[in-house]
């Protein structure tokens, strides 16, 4: 069995449910690391979701806890591209 946790992600965060995504990464935070972030299936997301997910690594960065994204998609690629926050996000792709 491989060690950490992983939390795959919905086909959509937006400002209708950034608040419950926003509890469901915390409560993952107390998982063990290392953190994955499965974002195959994410499809739509919007400023309040990249605001949330780009909160959640700078706080992983922060308390240098190990994270990776398993999978992104590519709606979450081109958007990060678009704003520039691949690096922020810590995706590799």
């Amino acid at each position: 069995m491989a060690s950490g946790s992983t939390l795959k992600l919905p086909e959509e965060i937006s400002i209708a449910n950034v608040n419950e995504w926003k509890g469901k990464l915390v409560d993952f935070m107390s998982e063990p690391s290392p953190y994955t972030l499965d974002g195959s299936e994410l499809q739509r997301l919007d400023t309040a979701a990249i605001q949330l997910l780009l909160a959640f690594t700078t706080k992983l960065g922060s308390q240098e806890k190990d994270f990776s994204w398993q999978s992104p998609s590519p709606a979450l690629l081109k958007t990060a591209d678009l704003l520039g926050l691949k690096e922020a996000l810590s995706i590799k792709k």
